[in-house]
């Protein structure tokens, strides 16, 4: 096959993969059309609530790509005179690092301010383990997947796919590792020794933190944190949480912190409906951080299950 029909083949495919990559948009964004219904939403700043003893719930669930719109919603709970205490319902495998971190901070100082307890869900792994901690207390079900403490980065490489079609990166560059994990050419010795030490340094940080938060000797936590995923049971066993539980028990917990022993009212966020809900579905989709992060290094707390 002659270089030229093997461009020819290699752009064929590349058009029908960007193609296919459409209709998968246009089919979510069917779906998510599907599953809106009709009327505003409403924000932790404005819910409705008619106890004393009112507790709110604030999720995070998702790849964690962004810390923003979750930080603006602990921020609203806390600001949120009628909420006495706050559950952040965790159901995550966790995600960017920068965003993990930023979370975790958010949630360490608003627990300054009222009682946080996080809530793990099916999963808060990694950086969604990595965010609970900052809270005064943690309680998760007994089959809650968690854990996966460590630090992963990936690179893609299209050399391969390339081949000889004849396509190639002109580059120019103001050091030796500036296009390191660049997918356009083999990934040296060199290059993977400079990215193991950023992986290195990074899961030093996540360690320290775990151990700092949860009150752990630092070599005894890690003993399991070589990427493992681990049940609520287990995580009780190794300190990494307060209490076996349910969003119920979490919220008594909260209540409970404040000096109110009576039930609380457990207050959830509306929903979004109409256009919000599926710019909202979108958005849990992160189908457009997805492609927008296509062939780019990425450094994770993330699990994959």
């Amino acid at each position: 096959m002659g270089t030229l029909k093997k461009l020819v083949v290699f752009l064929g495919w590349a058009f029908a993969g960007l193609l296919g990559l459409f209709v998968v948009m246009i089919l979510l964004l069917i779906l998510a059309i599907s599953k809106a219904g009709v009327g505003d939403g409403i924000d932790m700043a404005s819910l409705s609530v008619k106890s004393d003893h009112a507790v709110g719930v604030v999720e995070l669930s998702g790849e964690i790509v962004s810390s923003k719109g979750f930080n603006e919603s602990l921020k609203k709970a806390i600001g949120n005179d009628d909420l006495k205490a706050i559950v952040v319902r965790i159901d995550s495998p966790g995600g960017s690092v920068g965003a993990s971190e930023e979370i975790y901070r958010a949630i360490k100082l608003a627990g300054e301010k009222k009682p946080v307890v996080c809530s793990l869900a099916n999963v808060a792994a990694s950086g969604g383990l990595y965010a609970a901690v900052g809270c005064n207390k943690i309680v998760a079900n007994n089959g809650t997947l968690t854990g996966s403490i460590g630090v992963i980065m990936m690179m893609p490489n299209f050399t391969k796919l390339i081949g000889d079609t004849g396509f190639s990166m002109n580059v120019v560059k103001s050091g030796r590792f500036k296009d390191s994990g660049s997918p356009f050419r083999s990934f040296a010795e060199d290059d993977r020794s400079l990215i193991q030490s950023i992986v290195d340094r990074t899961f030093e940080q996540f360690v320290k933190v775990i151990a700092e938060s949860r009150e752990l000797d630092v070599e005894a936590v890690k003993k399991f944190a070589d990427g493992r995923i681990i049940l609520g049971d287990q995580a009780l066993e190794l300190g990494l949480i307060d209490e076996l539980g349910g969003l119920a028990r979490a919220a008594k917990l909260a209540l409970e912190l404040t000096g109110d022993m009576a039930e609380p009212e457990i207050v959830m966020p509306k929903k979004p409906s109409g256009l919000m809900a599926v710019l909202d579905d979108l958005q849990k989709a992160k189908l457009w951080h997805w492609i927008g992060s296509y062939g780019q290094a990425r450094l994770l707390y993330q699990a994959y299950l």
